[in-house]
């Protein structure tokens, strides 16, 4: 288990939740529900992810880095599955849970 997990967000979701103060999508074209929990990994593996699930996708991505101790101190646990990390609700909008924001380059 790691401090720190990483979801991948397409760009323009990320940017509409913003107004909302919390982030709802489980992974690409699927909301939070009936989703169940928002997919995470860990920082070593987002690049799989990326090729894995967004490798045909012409549209902007983010890394967002989440602290896994803000994300339990906002109610929202995380839950680890076989090694890989499920956040069990929204992710706030939150400076204790973003730690930070970051593109990713379109291969």
């Amino acid at each position: 288990m790691t401090d720190v997990v990483c979801h991948v967000a397409i760009a323009d979701d990320w940017e509409m939740s913003r107004g909302f103060g919390e982030y709802e999508v489980s992974t690409r074209g699927v909301p939070l529900e009936p989703g169940g929990y928002v997919r995470a990994t860990t920082p070593d593996q987002v690049s799989d992810v990326v090729a894995e699930r967004y490798g045909d996708l012409a549209l902007p991505l983010l890394r967002i880095d989440l602290s896994v101790e803000g994300l339990a101190a906002a109610g929202v646990p995380v839950e680890w599955v076989d090694g890989v990390p499920r956040v069990r609700g929204p992710i706030p909008m939150d400076d204790e849970v973003v730690l930070a924001e970051v593109s990713i380059p379109n291969v």
